[in-house]
């Protein structure tokens, strides 16, 4: 039987291209959001742009302040540490999900394939590529969970704290962290030993949320 096409909406369409632009830190913090001008740089109609924003709001990307029109969230430092706690919390529930997967080695294959492209960006000095392979690291942690309620919450958690944490990959010695940091976690899962990986993770999101408030100092 042949599969369907999935044909996505304008509306997922420019959501990703925005998040997209989010993540990679092209919209930063406290960055307006014109809606005349991203509609003719993605040439669409200002509908699914509109609608667009109106999600990102309701998913805690944007906020609607009054008179000012719609702008990335700033997070302030109670926001930031709440979120950080959070995550910390959903990963550990993704961890032990893993308990029911028969297998640990397709997730084993998929995270060396995104620790690879971590080593090959760290080395060609491309910080775009290194960004989108760390983050793809946790979100590939994030699919495998086997509680589709836990794994969707900890999506958009990754997703939100992807903006907080962008200073931890600035620098050489956080970079190798990085690398180092997620290796020993997909070690660990090789091993079998989920719980090992779930300290670990711990502590690397931990590491990372000390140098995102050691950088705003």
């Amino acid at each position: 039987m042949a599969e369907k096409v999935v044909r996505r909406s304008l509306v997922d369409q420019v959501h990703s291209l925005i998040l997209e632009k989010i993540q990679n830190r092209e919209l930063l913090p406290g960055d307006r959001l014109n809606i005349e001008e991203l509609a003719r740089d993605f040439g669409v109609s200002r509908t699914p742009v509109r609608e667009t924003i109106n999600r990102l709001i309701q998913e805690g990307f944007v906020e609607q302040k009054h008179n000012v029109g719609p702008s990335i969230v700033q997070l302030s430092d109670e926001q930031a540490q709440d979120l950080i706690e959070a995550n910390a919390a959903l990963f550990n529930l993704v961890f032990d999900s893993y308990e029911k997967l028969e297998s640990l080695k397709p997730l084993q294959t998929d995270l060396q394939a995104v620790v690879l492209s971590q080593i090959e960006a760290a080395n060609s000095g491309d910080d775009r590529c290194f960004h989108e392979a760390a983050v793809g690291f946790h979100k590939v942690v994030i699919e495998y969970c086997t509680n589709p309620v836990i794994r969707d919450y900890a999506m958009k958690t990754q997703n939100q704290i992807n903006m907080c944490t962008f200073a931890y990959m600035a620098t050489k010695e956080n970079r190798s962290e990085s690398i180092a940091a997620h290796t020993a976690i997909k070690d660990a899962l090789a091993a079998g030993d989920i719980q090992k990986a779930k300290l670990l993770m711990e502590s690397h999101n931990k590491f990372a949320g000390t140098v995102y408030f050691a950088e705003k100092e």
